[in-house]
């Protein structure tokens, strides 16, 4: 029997359409393969926006929260501070409030500020602004006092329009109360070293990589009236303590409030250290409504420089999603010299990083809670800049 022979044509067709099957199947492969890396970058990214969204609603939250507080005891400002403002939670989220210590530039504290806790530049004296714990000059305390005075005239250290408008870039001297305390940056002689010394994030921790940065110019701050302090003077000035006119009374800005002002303010409106630190162990538990407790503390400091009573707080609001993929920073300042209170200054500090512990962040990524406590070491923090997802 004659075995049937295969065409060569046919051979080769079949050979073709082989090949052609494998092309087909890589193509199909790789179109499989860049569709499943481009659905699992979308899900990311979507699962990214849905945290942001999170993390900006918590914010918002915190915001009102604040603003409930304040309306809450208004004036009470001992009260308001002392109100516990870590790990709380927000639907899956959680937001903190940080607070700077006064005392020590290693321990977080968390809670609302009073603004009139601290020394107001509208109405300090140079005198008063080099008393702070930081290396300021004459020329450049004198520079700021210029800056807010109505009158154009420099006074024999400080500085005018017409220094301004010699600068590369020109400007006029401004000769009217500062907006902020940032404005400070226009004043000749301050720099952001001033205002923040090392710490880089302003989250009043000085971290590991920011006292290296700082190196040597970096020791301990421990309060008490000694040291420089390596944060720089942000957290010691405001632009905001204002009290309402009321019967009898004239409206008034810059007074400090007694019962909330760090020694280091205390002693910028002349009082002594030892008089500065026996009014603080003494004011808890005191009548916060006036000052007649303290008398014995203030001698030869004007009854117009101090008040018992704050309108004007603020909140530096750090809110994380439940999943620890997002989180957002802002800054705001609220008003209650009338009700409901308000907001009155607020912006984004989400750019400088995460400012607490990266380990809280890790904890929520792995699914589990945050309790009140659990991070309090600064050891640990990440202090890492521009860091979002």
């Amino acid at each position: 029997m004659t075995q049937a022979l295969t065409h060569p044509a046919n051979q080769r067709h079949r050979g073709m359409i082989f090949v052609t099957a494998l092309g087909i199947i890589v193509i199909l492969t790789a179109l499989v393969l860049v569709f499943a890396q481009s659905m699992r970058t979308e899900n990311l990214a979507s699962a990214n926006r849905r945290s942001d969204a999170d993390a900006d609603a918590i914010e918002q939250g915190a915001e009102q929260w604040v603003l409930a507080q304040v309306d809450a005891y208004t004036t009470d400002a001992m009260t308001i501070t002392q109100v516990p403002a870590e790990a709380i939670q927000v639907g899956s989220g959680y937001f903190w409030i940080l607070q700077s210590d006064a005392d020590s530039d290693q321990d977080y504290l968390f809670g609302i500020t009073d603004e009139s806790s601290k020394l107001n530049i509208n109405t300090a004296t140079a005198a008063q602004l080099m008393t702070l714990p930081c290396v300021l000059q004459q020329n450049v305390a004198d520079a700021i006092t210029d800056w807010r005075n109505p009158a154009a005239r420099a006074t024999a250290d400080g500085a005018e329009s017409g220094y301004y408008e010699s600068l590369t870039e020109p400007y006029q001297c401004k000769n009217g109360p500062f907006e902020t305390v940032e404005e400070l940056l226009l004043v000749d002689g301050v720099t952001p070293q001033l205002l923040w010394g090392y710490d880089l994030n302003r989250n009043g921790i000085l971290e590991p990589a920011e006292r290296a940065a700082g190196g040597s110019n970096v020791e301990a701050f421990t309060g008490g009236g000694s040291g420089v302090d390596g944060r720089g003077i942000y957290n010691y000035l405001t632009c905001y303590s204002t009290q309402p006119a009321a019967r009898g009374r004239a409206a008034a800005t810059g007074q400090v409030n007694i019962n909330t002002a760090s020694d280091v303010v205390l002693v910028a409106l002349g009082m002594t250290q030892g008089n500065a630190e026996s009014l603080i162990s003494q004011r808890q538990g005191q009548d916060y409504t006036n000052t007649t407790w303290a008398r014995s503390y203030l001698a030869g400091i004007p009854a117009t420089r101090i008040t018992g009573q704050s309108y004007q707080y603020s909140a530096d609001i750090v809110a994380v999603s439940g999943d620890g993929r997002a989180f957002k920073r802002v800054r705001i300042v609220v008003d209650c010299q009338s009700s409901p209170a308000k907001i009155i200054y607020r912006k984004d500090l989400t750019s400088f990083g995460w400012p607490l512990p990266q380990s809280i962040r890790d904890t929520l990524r792995l699914g589990k809670p945050i309790q009140t406590g659990m991070f309090q070491s600064n050891m640990t923090s990440s202090g890492t800049i521009g860091q979002n997802h």
